[in-house]
């Protein structure tokens, strides 16, 4: 009998012990970024979610312009369209015009990409984090290398797009409250510039030109029908719209016949959606300008540059950026080889 009321004695101290850890767990402050990743979506911003009648919950598409220096957020309304939420300038990016190449060339990347729920980072060391997803299917097909990619804080980067943290989490609480809505997948969709006739006129001459075509027709195809444009990967190259189904390797020849699958808006529809896609403006630092853009050259090879592995959400010290020919307005062209 003895025996057994010590047993239960022991048996209600464990089970003190057990409600004690859990408490201390519980209780247990949350790091920076921990607390900043579950700040809400501006007041502000709520508010022109009303007033566009759209849910907080409500997918997201990003669009980000490297010469303006600028990030898009559109949020779609519930019969499928998008319309423009906020504009928020990128305060530091690396690098020139054109798509990344290779681990330590200091570029960002151009083209099509996103990520779902395992590309936010709450745990970034620049304050808080969103992984683009580079290197996507045609860049691993043309032998790109590089990774960790993020959308980040700290306004400091080579290769990545940085903001100031204000900007950063509000772009992160955007993100958040879309895949937790239900959203698989963030479009990030990363254009040179705006793809008008006059700016792709001023850059007739630049070398990565040959790279933008299919840049240029999902910048059209977004603007006839307000809907992210899906995009394929076929013979080493992108295919957006496309009818036919693009499910094998990016290196597979395309099927011969392909089309394209788009849905304009009508007139009427237009002129609505075009006044409910003005959108807010956040204030910010641009350290970038189009000329200094344009005359970009790479830093010196021997260096230790942070980020120069390709990204800054390594985790680990950057290794020594690898040599590659400067990168600038009189570099070679842009011109990939399947490998």
């Amino acid at each position: 009998m003895k025996g057994s009321h010590t047993t239960k004695r022991l048996q209600n101290a464990a089970s003190g012990l057990v409600w004690a850890a859990a408490s201390l767990c519980i209780s247990y402050p949350a790091s920076a970024g921990e607390k900043a990743a579950a700040k809400p979506v501006p007041s502000l911003t709520q508010t022109a979610l009303a007033q566009k009648v759209i849910p907080a919950s409500a997918p997201i598409y990003i669009r980000v312009f490297k010469e303006e220096s600028e990030l898009e957020v559109w949020k779609q309304r519930r019969d499928g369209r998008y319309v423009a939420l906020k504009t928020f300038p990128i305060c530091k990016w690396s690098g020139a015009l054109g798509p990344k190449q290779s681990v330590g060339d200091h570029m960002a990347p151009e083209g099509f990409y996103g990520f779902s729920a395992d590309g936010l980072k709450p745990d970034s060391k620049y304050h808080l984090a969103l992984n683009v997803g580079y290197p996507n299917a045609l860049d691993r097909a043309l032998g790109r290398t590089g990774d960790f990619i993020m959308v980040h804080g700290q306004c400091v980067s080579v290769g990545c797009f940085a903001m100031t943290n204000d900007l950063i989490e509000e772009i992160y609480a955007l993100a958040r409250d879309a895949i937790d809505g239900g959203a698989a997948r963030v479009p990030v969709h990363i254009f040179p510039f705006r793809m008008s006739a006059e700016n792709l006129k001023r850059h007739a001459g630049h070398p990565a030109k040959a790279t933008w075509a299919p840049l240029k027709e999902a910048y059209d195809d977004f603007a006839r029908t307000q809907m992210p444009p899906v995009v394929g990967v076929c013979g080493s190259r992108y295919v957006v719209n496309p009818i036919a189904s693009l499910n094998g390797s990016a290196k597979d020849a395309c099927p011969a016949r392909i089309g394209k699958l788009i849905a304009p808006l009508s007139p009427k529809k237009a002129r609505k959606l075009a006044f409910l896609s003005t959108p807010l403006i956040a204030d910010g630092p641009k350290t970038r300008t189009v000329e200094d853009i344009s005359t970009w050259q790479r830093p010196g090879t021997g260096a230790m540059m942070l980020g120069s592995v390709g990204g800054d959400e390594r985790g680990k010290a950057p290794k020594e950026a690898v040599a590659s020919p400067p990168i600038g307005g009189s570099m070679t062209p842009y011109l990939d080889a399947v490998k």
